[in-house]
């Protein structure tokens, strides 16, 4: 079990030090670093950078074999711990409260032992101590017994190989993370310590699994070199190197504990219109699985349509019928990079279609479209973070593509001073506070029939791992190429409230590509900080008494 390497790294000062270049059977170095135990017939070192990596015994050569047993002695994996006969058949209950009571009673004093002299006695304590550290391996052992461990792969992507995008370390570096999520929540499975074991030791093996890699070949790898029941696995591909969102995408998630292995989620090559239904579909729909979570039910469905057709639009002038002073009523007098204003190429006109209804329109040239583009925002309107909202749009493409972004900002204090424009606009509720952009929801619009007005209807959940989106703004863009683009009758409607349990369990961090929550930053900070502060006074004023006393003794 990954989870127990702590323990490894504790023995360390108990067995002899040597930095070491590990060979396999064809005397290839894989490894280099210093022994610290055998655990499940695996060799546990540390690596020169201080990592930890496991080896299987088995695929060293003879003589690291043989330096291996000399020095690690007998496999932890399968010591039992020094348990006496009364503690034997207990339940992890009944052992931990006889723990406490054993720690919290009185210890008589050890006689000194005069055949042992001060370097022997030393070792004696150690022995002891590993004992007691036996008793802790097996005890944790049973404390997560009841939990299946899972371990997730990084997916395969050709694509990675020649752009370095790492799509695929992205989903497995994903599962992982949400995983960790839950188990700060409410301890669900057993997980890798972090992504980085997992990656040595498939470097290690030579071992990529893949959509195409066998059931029998993946058990032996989960079961036998990571000691684990549970393996999810994929692929994704980009399909057009000139669209980011469009993917193939595979996924297996199959538990090996049991005989035949039993397929929980699977997907067979699908094609993505948006990379957002990656998460949004298929990785939320096995993390339901996974976690017996209630899918969506048919009630829940029922719920979020009514909603829609009841709750208001958040839009304020998304059927561009009403301007003040030449502009569209809830959209920004000015439009593109350099914040040139509304009349040229961003403009209000009649519909061509119906002499009734007005629509606007976003026209540009060749060096506009295939530069930076076209863009135009509308006003702020509210979010609630974690909240489920539904955007829909009717559109036209004439030319040129079209993508929409629903960009959510938080407000932080800064000694930013707004200018009196950016409040009367709202992006700030008073002086002193910067808006920043901690969520997006990219919409392709161009993944729809161009010359034919459209109807686009996409569902987003604004998030952050630190910040709560707080307000939303609609941001269209258009580019590639000479053209023009209608648009008409925008929506935006909140159709499920926020889940209380899960903001609750929100562990603050800066993104989700760390672990390390925003309290043990703050934390570390402050430690430092304090022995900055320690060392500087000693400096200046000489030891403290304390110590003083412990030079003389």
């Amino acid at each position: 079990m990954l989870r127990m390497f702590v323990v490894f790294l504790f023995l360390a000062s108990t067995i002899p030090a040597a930095d070491r270049d590990w060979k396999d059977a064809a005397g290839k170095t894989i490894a280099k670093g210093e022994f610290v135990a055998i655990m499940d017939g695996k060799v546990c070192i540390q690596t020169p950078e201080g990592l930890g990596k496991q080896i299987p015994l088995e695929s060293l050569s003879v003589a690291d074999q043989q330096f291996a047993k000399e020095a690690g002695g007998e496999d932890l994996g399968t010591i039992e711990g020094t348990l006496d006969t009364e503690t034997i058949g207990m339940s992890l209950q009944d052992t931990k409260r006889k723990q406490e009571a054993t720690a919290t009673a009185p210890k008589p004093a050890k006689a000194p032992n005069p055949e042992l002299d001060t370097g022997e006695e030393v070792m004696a304590e150690i022995s002891d101590a590993t004992g007691d550290i036996q008793v802790k391996v097996k005890d944790e052992r049973d404390q997560y017994a009841e939990y299946k461990s899972i371990v997730m792969f990084d997916f395969e992507s050709l694509w990675d190989a020649e752009h370095e995008s790492r799509y695929g370390q992205i989903m497995g570096n994903m599962f992982w993370m949400k995983f960790d999520r839950e188990n700060k929540k409410k301890y669900t499975f057993v997980i890798p310590e972090s992504m980085i074991d997992v990656r040595s030791i498939c470097t290690l093996k030579g071992f990529h699994p893949n959509p195409d890699t066998p059931l029998d070949k993946m058990k032996e790898i989960v079961t036998k070199d990571f000691n684990s029941d549970i393996a999810i696995w994929g692929k994704i591909e980009r399909v057009d190197k000139d669209v980011l969102e469009i993917y193939d995408f595979w996924m297996k998630v199959v538990d090996f504990s049991v005989d035949p292995p039993k397929v929980i989620y699977q997907v067979d090559k699908t094609r993505t219109d948006a990379i957002a239904e990656v998460t949004g579909i298929y990785v939320r729909q096995a993390m339901e699985k996974l976690l017996n979570k209630k899918a969506r039910t048919a009630e829940d469905n029922a719920k979020m349509e009514e909603n829609w057709a009841n709750n208001p639009n958040l839009i304020v002038g998304g059927d561009f019928e009403r301007v003040q002073n030449g502009i569209p009523v809830g959209w920004e007098t000015h439009c593109a990079q350099h914040r040139e204003p509304i009349g040229r190429l961003v403009k209000r006109i009649v519909d061509p279609d119906n002499p009734k209804n007005h629509i606007l329109r976003l026209e540009f040239d060749a060096d506009i479209g295939d530069g930076f583009g076209l863009m135009y925002y509308g006003k702020p309107f509210p979010v609630e973070e974690g909240a489920t909202y539904r955007l829909q749009i009717r559109f036209k493409m004439m030319g040129v593509r079209s993508i929409l972004f629903v960009k959510c900002y938080d407000t932080i204090d800064t000694t930013f001073r707004p200018t009196a424009d950016a409040l009367k606009e709202g992006f700030t509720d008073k002086l002193g506070q910067q808006t920043r952009e901690v969520y997006r929801s990219q919409q392709n619009l161009f993944r729809h029939p161009a010359e034919v007005w459209v109807t686009h209807t996409e569902d987003f959940i604004p998030r952050h791992t630190r910040f709560s989106p707080k307000f939303g703004r609609i941001m269209l863009y258009g580019y590639l190429g000479a053209g023009a683009i209608h648009y008409d009758d925008v929506v935006v409607k909140k159709i499920k409230d926020a889940d209380p349990e899960e903001l609750r369990a929100k562990v603050l961090r800066h993104s989700l590509d760390t672990k390390v929550t925003l309290q043990e930053m703050e934390e570390n900070e402050r430690r430092g900080t304090d022995t900055r502060d320690k060392i500087q006074r000693e400096l200046r004023d000489g030891p403290t008494e304390d110590k003083t006393k412990t030079k003389l003794k």
